[in-house]
């Protein structure tokens, strides 16, 4: 092992333990805490070594503070595109006329040709996540992908069944 590595090494052992403390308080989810923190070594081991032990070390806890930011601006950005089609606009719509049930089936009708669009993975975990409530980081287990990974997935499909269903959603 290279003698950065080795350092690094060490530096993850001494303070994972913390590093993962702090990511889980800021986040709410030790999986994705975890997850943050092996990503933040993983960056370290390509950047190389900063200086003295006491710098490496300020660089470690800089560097799980500035990925939870971006793990909290990313997910704000995915849970408002996730939150842009809601299933009270789609098939719980309480409708007072004929007209509007026509317009609710037809969005419903929008929505499953969305989805066949897909392929089955992908549908199967949009199923997963928005109609049987199937947290983020079980699917990251189930696929084999990070949570990371999920998330942007389901972003992206998310945006295919809006650009579908745009002539159906309420503008309100």
């Amino acid at each position: 092992m290279k003698p950065w590595q080795n350092t690094l090494s060490k530096l993850f052992e001494d303070h994972r333990r913390q590093l993962v403390s702090m990511a889980n308080r800021r986040i709410g989810d030790r999986e994705a805490a975890n997850e943050i923190v092996q990503d933040v070594y993983a960056r370290l081991l390509l950047s190389g070594d900063h200086g003295t032990d006491e710098e490496n070390v300020k660089v470690l806890y800089a560097s799980v503070r500035n990925a939870v930011i971006d793990h909290h601006r990313s997910t704000a950005g995915r849970t408002g595109l996730m939150r842009r089609i809601l299933p009270v606009q789609l098939w719980q719509r309480e409708t007072s006329s004929p007209h509007d049930h026509a317009q609710s089936r037809q969005a419903l009708s929008a929505l499953d040709r969305a989805l066949l669009e897909l392929s089955p993975k992908v549908r199967e975990m949009f199923v997963l996540h928005r109609v049987e409530g199937v947290s983020n980081a079980k699917l990251a287990q189930k696929y084999g992908i990070s949570v990371s990974a999920v998330e942007k997935q389901l972003a992206r499909t998310m945006r295919h069944c809006q650009q579908r269903l745009e002539d159906y959603r309420d503008t309100d």
